[in-house]
C-alpha cells in the first residue's frame, strides 16, 4: 500500500510489513523513516542486518542468495536494498519482483531511492512492493506546508514557541529540514521550558534556507514574485550556475506553452498531456492557474525573452544576466 510520512508511526505500532519502499531526496525524513523501520525490525527479533548496495557490478543474483543466509545467532534479518538511481533495470525488476513473491516470514526487506519519477510508480517491481508491503515516498513541505511541520516538531520535542515566530523560522529554513531540526534542538537546549518569542528566533536562528531549481519553478508557478526574487538572489549568492536555472524556466515555459496551445484549440488539457510533460498530480492545479493567467501569445513573447537571456548568459549579447533574470520574473509575475 501507499502511505505518507505521517501514517508510519501509526503503520509500524499495527506490525511489521513484508518488505518497505522508502524513495526522495529529503535526507531528515528518510532517515527517520528507515530508522523507525530498523527499531521496530529490531524489536520484533529481526536482530541481523545486511546491507546491499546497487551499482553497474551489483549481480542480482546477491539479493536471491541473500534470503537463504542466516547468521548462527539470528532467527530473522532485515535486508537493506539501496538504489540510488531508482532504477533497478530490467534484471533488478524481475530480481526483486520474484524476491517480493516469495519472502519468508523470518526476512524484513528495506528498499531505498533517492531519484524518483512518476514513471517509476508503475513498473511492476513497485507495483509488487506495493501488494506485498508499504511504499512511502517523502517530500520536502512546500512553503505553507512548512509552518505545520515545524509546529509538529516543536510539539514533539516539547518547543513552547510563540505562534507568530513559526513564520520567521519558516522563511530561515525553507528547503533545510536538517538545518531546522537541528535549530530547533539547540532552541530547545537553550530556553527548555521558556516561551520563545520572535527577537529570540531573529537573534539566535541563523538564515540556513535553501533553494534549487526546482522550488524556484513552484514558486514561479504560484506567482509570488516577492518569493521568487528572494530565491534568485540566494542562489546566485550559493554560486548556482545561472545556465542552470535558465534550462529550468526555459523548460518550464516551453511546457506551459504546450499546454496553452490545447487550451487555445478550445480542448481541456488532460491527464494524459500532463503525463507525457512528466507534470506530477500536485502541481496541475497551479499549472492551470498560470494557463488562466497567461495567454499562448503572452509564453511566447516570454520564449523569446528567455533566448534573449540566454545570449546574455553566453556573451553574445551585452547585459547583466542576473539582472535581466529578475526582470524576466517580473514580466512573468506580471
Amino acid at each position: 500500500m501507499k502511505i505518507y510520512a505521517n501514517q508510519l508511526a501509526a503503520q509500524l505500532n499495527n506490525g511489521l510489513q513484508a518488505c518497505y519502499l522508502i524513495v526522495g531526496d529529503e535526507p531528515l525524513q528518510m532517515q527517520e523513516a528507515t530508522d523507525a523501520i530498523r527499531q521496530k525490525a529490531q524489536s520484533e527479533g529481526f536482530t541481523e542486518r545486511e546491507i546491499l548496495h546497487v551499482d553497474k557490478k551489483f549481480k542480482w543474483e546477491t539479493l536471491s542468495s541473500s534470503m537463504g543466509t542466516m547468521s548462527l545467532f539470528a532467527e530473522k534479518k532485515i535486508i537493506e536494498l539501496y538504489i540510488p538511481t531508482g532504477k533497478p533495470g530490467a534484471a533488478g525488476s524481475k530480481a526483486i519482483t520474484e524476491f517480493v513473491a516469495g519472502i519468508p516470514v523470518d526476512i524484513c526487506l528495506l528498499i531505498q531511492c533517492e531519484q524518483w519519477s512518476a514513471a517509476s510508480d508503475k513498473t511492476k517491481w513497485v507495483k509488487a512492493i506495493e501488494n506485498a508491503g508499504s511504499f512511502m515516498r517523502v517530500y520536502m513541505p512546500k512553503p505553507h506546508e512548512l509552518g505545520a511541520w515545524l509546529r509538529n516538531r516543536c510539539r514533539k520535542i516539547g518547543l513552547n514557541i510563540e505562534a507568530d515566530t513559526i513564520t520567521i523560522l519558516a522563511m530561515r529554513l525553507e528547503g533545510n529540514l536538517l538545518a531546522a531540526d537541528q535549530e530547533l534542538e539547540k532552541l530547545k537546549m537553550r530556553f527548555a521550558n521558556q516561551v520563545i518569542t520572535a527577537k529570540d528566533v531573529a537573534s539566535l536562528v541563523a538564515d540556513n534556507a535553501r533553494f534549487d531549481v526546482f522550488r524556484l519553478t513552484d514558486a514561479l508557478l504560484e506567482n509570488n514574485l516577492n518569493r521568487v526574487l528572494r530565491m534568485i538572489r540566494a542562489l546566485k549568492q550559493d554560486n548556482t550556475p545561472i545556465v542552470i536555472i535558465h534550462w529550468a524556466l526555459e523548460r518550464q515555459i516551453r511546457t506551459l506553452l504546450f499546454f496553452a496551445y490545447i487550451k487555445e484549440k478550445g480542448q481541456r488539457v488532460s491527464s494524459t498531456d500532463y503525463r507525457k510533460q512528466g507534470v506530477w498530480q500536485n502541481q496541475q492545479s497551479a499549472i492551470q492557474s498560470v494557463l488562466n493567467r497567461l495567454s499562448a501569445r503572452k509564453l511566447e513573447q516570454l520564449i523569446v525573452s528567455i533566448a534573449k537571456l540566454d545570449r546574455i548568459i553566453k556573451g553574445q549579447t551585452r547585459g547583466d544576466a542576473w539582472l535581466a533574470l529578475e526582470q524576466w520574473m517580473v514580466s512573468f509575475c506580471s
